[in-house]
């Protein structure tokens, strides 16, 4: 079969629309580091790129899958058989919720709620965020994400909520066009790992050093090199070759998902020569035994993934590792309901045959790696569109301080309430905008660890709303800001103070915008330095 346009590739990264913008440097004194700031700002933006979907889509279960860079190999369909798509969607286990052992679950309101929403819209796909836990007083536990920027928070996260874990989601993530000698952030920028409570992002890009014992927190590589904790993913020898080739971490325990897929499905139909191993996608199990598709936005743009991470590649990166928690469980309930009951799969590192319920072990292929493929075939990347406004509407976010790395919880409730964070007056009738609530997080975050701050809150939300927000035009956040829209020239001042008096982070262009609002001696004169700024040639750094 042809594989489809929108696979995972290496050189699909390389079609992204790159966005050039510098952090201006001019004179004044203290402020946030441009690194901390960045970093601090992109939990709360919902535009231009989100998190890739890494995977082949297409057919469910007609093409097999591998992350970028790695060999996509057409899988062809049984002749007399049904498109897996078209079967899955006949089954009636498919429209139930997905069983599971875990304690942390969809609830049948939730399931329903994005099985009935529109076809293709954010709210009916799966994600991290649709699971809740037990309730502690009262108030169900929805399953966190730690965004962690250095080794030491790495250390601390990995100990105290992931050491002791036996099952584990794992994924990694590259710059799109990194090649052995750009160094080892370039190739290993991100690590995922998931636990049915938590989610860790250990973002070995931002690390402020670069050597290999900067960069692997101790209680990274004990997991990673572990037996006895099962780590498990799609296309996970390949991302572990790369951790080794690059890390020197020996990775073992580890557990590829398409082998249990094509055990449990070949198995229960009888077909045992259909059983392989092959990659199949991530999309295409959680389709089929998670019940829900995972998100696939329209957009195509490379996701930097060197660069520090925004809100919405936080929200899909995270559900990629927490998938495989949540596929591992499930499919093995459906293992050892099978009669004869099959033996799991090897582990991958083991490279030993799939053994079926009689013990008889069948020849399989091997799945390609990128550097046994003989003819790789490169494909385009996908990446999710930015979601409408309401898919954050509901979205709690919680940022506990940690050491400069932050831990991010995001909920996605059915039901909309009303915002608690709402700064409007008594007097408003109309429930804040969800950019305007995030804004809102910053400004207190931003003003708990900077006490000395010279910016007024009103003058910090109005920049983070600008900064966040590009297709926001100066009026546009004027009229959000008040039921009586401010007036522009006040939202241009509030921006523009906020920069001058805290030294944030701008984009060269979009701050030369905001300057040409105002009369000519106004900016040569107090905005003098923010003008000179603007016009430096080489200053800054590079921002997707």
């Amino acid at each position: 079969m042809l594989l489809r346009n929108n696979g995972a590739s290496t050189l699909g990264k390389i079609l992204r629309r790159p966005i050039i913008t510098t952090m201006a440097s001019f004179d004044g004194t203290g402020g946030l580091s441009w690194d901390a700031m960045r970093s601090t700002f992109a939990m709360f933006r919902g535009g231009k790129a989100a998190a890739e979907d890494r995977y082949i889509s297409g057919s469910l279960g007609s093409i097999t899958n591998v992350g970028v860079g790695q060999t996509a190999v057409a899988e062809e369909q049984p002749e007399g058989t049904k498109n897996d798509a078209e079967a899955v969607l006949e089954d009636p286990e498919h429209h139930e919720l997905p069983r599971t052992t875990s304690r942390f679950t969809m609830s049948e309101e939730v399931f329903r709620a994005a099985k009935t929403a529109a076809r293709g819209s954010p709210e009916s796909f799966w994600t991290h965020t649709l699971y809740r836990g037990p309730e502690q007083d009262g108030v169900e536990t929805k399953v966190k994400v730690h965004y962690c920027r250095t080794k030491h928070t790495s250390e601390q996260v990995l100990q105290q909520y992931f050491l002791n874990k036996k099952v584990l989601g794992f994924d990694i993530e590259w710059q799109p066009e990194a090649y052995k000698n750009m160094g080892i952030k370039k190739n290993v920028s991100l690590v995922q790992l998931a636990s049915e409570d938590r989610i860790g992002l250990f973002h070995l890009a931002l690390y402020p050093k670069d050597n290999i014992d900067d960069l692997v927190a101790p209680s990274l590589r004990n997991i990673m090199e572990d037996a006895s904790v099962t780590k498990v993913g799609v296309a996970i020898k390949a991302d572990c070759t790369r951790l080794r080739k690059y890390l020197n971490i020996e990775s073992r325990g580890i557990f590829e998902l398409s082998h249990l897929y094509k055990l449990v499905k070949f198995s229960s139909s009888r077909d045992f020569k259909l059983i392989n191993k092959r990659l199949v996608s991530l999309s295409t199990q959680v389709q089929e035994h998670l019940h829900l598709p995972m998100y696939k936005g329209d957009d195509v743009r490379g996701s930097d993934w060197s660069l520090p991470l925004q809100m919405d590649q936080i929200v899909y990166a995270a559900s990629d590792s927490y998938a495989g928690v949540h596929l591992f469980d499930t499919l093995e309930i459906k293992r050892k309901e099978l009669d004869p009951t099959p033996p799991r799969p090897y582990n991958a590192e083991e490279g030993k045959p799939i053994r079926l319920a009689e013990g008889v072990e069948i020849e399989t292929d091997e799945e390609l790696e990128p550097e046994e493929a003989e003819n790789p075939t490169l494909n385009k990347r996908t990446y999710p569109k930015r979601p409408s406004p309401s898919f954050y509407e509901e979205a709690s976010v919680e940022m506990d301080k940690l050491d400069s790395d932050f831990c991010i919880e995001v909920s996605q409730p059915t039901t909309p309430m009303p915002s608690t964070r709402s700064r409007s007056s008594k007097s408003s009738l109309q429930p804040k905008s969800p950019l305007v609530l995030a804004a809102a997080e910053l400004v207190d975050s931003y003003r708990s660890s900077h006490p000395k701050n010279k910016a007024t809150p009103s003058g910090l939300r109005c920049y983070f709303l600008w900064y966040h927000n590009p297709e926001l035009s100066l009026p546009d956040i004027a009229a959000l800001l008040r039921e009586v829209p401010l007036q522009t020239t006040t939202v241009i001042n509030y921006i523009l103070e906020s920069v001058r008096a805290e030294r944030l982070p701008f984009e060269k262009e979009r701050l030369r915008g905001v300057l040409a609002e105002l009369p000519k001696e106004v900016v040569s004169g107090r905005y003098r330095t923010l003008s000179r700024a603007c016009e430096a040639e080489g200053v800054g750094k590079t921002k997707n």
